[in-house]
């Protein structure tokens, strides 16, 4: 299988691993769950190149929470004036050909029939380097549908701001989304049980209202409040989430290659702050929109 790379910046010192790390060499550095210690053991594991497995995609099934068919909804065809799109809506565009090569950007503006105005990428506060006739696809969200289209960079500005001028699609396919849509994750958590006592957790999937949680053990009883924290980015800025729930299944983690063995813990969100509630609304579209990709 192979790495791909991640930046100093995806490394929180004092914080769990969420991944296992290793070097350019495939050589395995720190486990999934260590915590690095000090900025300086984070610069001298740097200087070797920093590598992690593509993230897994665990799905389970059995946790009795919003259980979701398998079938998908038809897709349908639109215009995209047709969409209700605002200045300033976060786009997703993903290099065709390479599915790890994805930026957000924002919507500046459109002209019919002529093409797509939007916000270079950037990383780490710096404009990517982007070329005219690069091709990718964008997707978006608007109201409860996910939306897709071709297109490639007809011009590539720089005044008064960075900015892209996209080929106008021909048409955007559209895909309508499920209220209670779980996306697949790996998140490491923080877990604090009412009576005070803390616990190490995984996070498998993830949705506005509720989590699939796995830990060695089990964390409490059925229709107990847990506290949650974890760590989540979105366009590229992270953020820790704390969200109160209260589990509603406990079951075995079934015997399955890759996943993380233990107890299964269906929880149910049931008071999210609301400067948390929008970072983890956003977070959720965004995973959906790369999971969309994928699927």
């Amino acid at each position: 299988m192979s790495l791909i790379p991640i930046k100093k910046t995806d490394v929180i010192v004092g914080y769990p691993l969420p991944y296992s790390i290793y070097d350019a060499q495939r050589k395995l550095l720190l486990r999934e769950g260590v915590v690095v210690q000090s900025v300086s053991q984070l610069e001298g594991l740097s200087e070797r190149g920093l590598f992690r497995e593509p993230p897994r995609r665990l799905r389970d099934r059995t946790d009795g929470i919003n259980k979701e068919q398998d079938n998908k909804p038809p897709e349908k065809q639109f215009d995209l004036e047709d969409i209700r799109l605002s200045i300033g809506d976060t786009l997703q565009m993903q290099a065709n050909g390479d599915e790890t090569q994805r930026y957000y950007v924002k919507l500046v503006g459109f002209s019919k029939g002529k093409s797509v105005l939007v916000t270079t990428p950037t990383a780490d506060g710096n404009t990517i380097l982007m070329k005219e006739g690069q091709s990718f696809v964008v997707r978006l969200f608007s109201g409860k549908n996910v939306y897709a289209f071709p297109t490639a960079i007809n011009k590539v500005a720089h005044s008064p701001f960075p900015y892209l001028h996209l080929n106008y699609p021909l048409s955007v396919r559209g895909l309508a989304l499920r209220r209670s849509t779980r996306v697949d994750v790996s998140i490491i958590a923080s877990i604090t049980h009412g009576s005070g006592k803390s616990h190490a957790a995984t996070i498998c999937n993830l949705s506005k209202q509720g989590a699939l949680l796995v830990s060695k053990s089990a964390m409490g009883l059925k229709d107990e409040k847990l506290s949650i924290k974890f760590r989540i980015k979105v366009d590229d800025v992270e953020q820790y989430v704390t969200v109160s729930g209260a589990i509603r299944m406990l079951q075995p983690a079934p015997d399955l290659e890759g996943a993380m063995p233990g107890v299964h813990h269906g929880v149910e969100f049931t008071e999210i702050p609301e400067q948390d509630r929008l970072a983890l609304t956003a977070f959720v579209y965004q995973m959906q929109l790369e999971q969309s990709a994928e699927g």
